[in-house]
């Protein structure tokens, strides 16, 4: 295993040098990346709490102690190794505890032949603060995530998993929405009080307030916060989506680097462009029968995880290079048709499998190129000045456009 230790997160990562990762678990706060055969082949998890109990954690499926003493600590600086660590067991066992049909006072989970049946329960105003529901198996899969649209009434989702009998876990939690629903609700209940405020500053005479009976009702209580997400990790260690140009979809994303911010006239601009950009792709393999389980499975193991692919052709793209003056005039530099290599991936989204009679397995996937380096003269007969460098991508419309600046002399 390569094992990574980031300062600035505080975490430790290890993950396999040839191995495949098929899989990914939890375990006591620690993320378990799990090959083939039901192997650990590597781990992440952030130094929080008592560091030494995630390597005790670690100890029921590799052999640490060459290292336990390191992974157990913190440091100022990062670190990295290789590392070979022998597997103590080929079966990562089920981590729900307490398994049993009733969750929580406002979740049930239930699984059928083929589906899963789930009950919401709670108050009518809860609807308002647009509440999600999460069903995941006791290895930590997750077999549903999405919000409650119909409260105290069953829903039946469909499932391709197997699970074993009461080895479901299920929590209601507060969608990504809500502190907005909130605010505005308190807004608005701010704004119903100072309202009256000022009518009953503006009344005249003497005024009796009737004491008004208080029903008393129990009350379910508020569902907890969610816990804390797992370490995000990537495997290997590799390429973010870009955030100097965005498209306005998200779609497409762009870094962009000057190899110097002083460039003569008639001398040579460099940029170093990282690319990538989000399509629907064939994924994994599909059954004889048409059955694409097995696909959304390996999908789901992937899902928000970078992996290298090998280099190969990939999509060509128009590239135009603007330098703009302070006047809003613009020069180009550039306009050209380039072919990308393709060099990473990471999936984005795994749709729900058919379990029979399906065609290719289809997700959304983000393609990661190779970083391109374009040089371009610089006009002799440009004006010495301060300019902005601007890039269009074919037909794209940016979301976010952070152009960089550079001195021409």
């Amino acid at each position: 295993m390569r094992v990574v230790y980031s300062a600035v997160a505080d975490r430790w990562e290890a993950y396999p040098v040839s191995a495949d990762v098929v899989d990914v678990v939890e375990d006591e706060g620690v993320r378990l990346l799990i090959g083939d055969g039901g192997f650990v082949v590597g781990f992440a998890y952030d130094i929080d709490g008592d560091p030494r109990s995630r390597t005790e954690v670690l100890r029921r499926y590799l052999r640490v102690e060459p290292i336990a003493d390191l992974l157990a600590s913190r440091s100022d600086a990062d670190r990295e190794m290789l590392v070979e660590l022998e597997s103590e067991r080929s079966h990562v066992p089920a981590t729900a505890v307490d398994p049993v049909r009733s969750i929580s006072r406002f979740v049930e989970a239930r699984s059928e032949v083929g589906r899963i049946a789930v009950h919401v329960r709670f108050a009518w105003w809860f609807a308002l603060w647009g509440m999600w529901f999460s069903v995941a198996r006791g290895d930590g899969l997750v077999l549903a995530d999405r919000p409650v649209r119909r409260q105290n009434l069953p829903e039946s989702l469909p499932n391709a998993f197997t699970v074993r009998p009461d080895d479901l876990r299920a929590r209601l939690r507060r969608g990504p929405a809500t502190a907005r629903r909130v605010a505005l609700a308190l807004c608005a209940a701010l704004v119903v009080v100072l309202v009256a405020v000022v009518l009953a500053g503006g009344a005249t005479g003497p005024a009796t307030t009737a004491a008004t009976p208080v029903s008393t009702a129990s009350v379910e209580p508020t569902p907890s916060a969610p816990a804390s997400p797992a370490p995000t990790i990537t495997l290997p260690v590799g390429r973010q989506p870009g955030t100097d140009y965005v498209s306005v979809d998200g779609s497409a994303r762009l870094n962009v680097a000057l190899t110097s911010s002083d460039v003569s006239r008639g001398g040579i601009l460099e940029l170093e462009l990282s690319f990538d950009k989000s399509a629907i792709n064939p994924f994994g393999v599909v059954g004889a029968d048409g059955n694409q389980s097995e696909a959304f499975r390996s999908c789901q193991a992937n899902l928000d995880l970078y992996r290298e692919v090998p280099m190969q052709p990939g999509a060509s793209e128009q590239f135009r290079v603007y330098l703009i003056d302070a006047s809003g005039g613009r020069s180009m530099l550039t306009d050209l048709f380039q072919q990308l290599q393709l060099v990473g991936a990471m999936v984005e989204g795994c749709p729900a499998p058919i379990v029979a009679g399906g065609g290719p397995y289809l997700i959304l996937q983000r393609t990661f190129y190779a970083p391109l380096v374009l040089s371009m003269s610089v006009p002799d007969q440009l004006p010495a000045g301060e300019y902005e460098v601007h890039l269009e991508v074919g037909a794209q419309q940016w979301e976010t456009a952070t152009p960089l600046a550079v001195t021409i002399d």
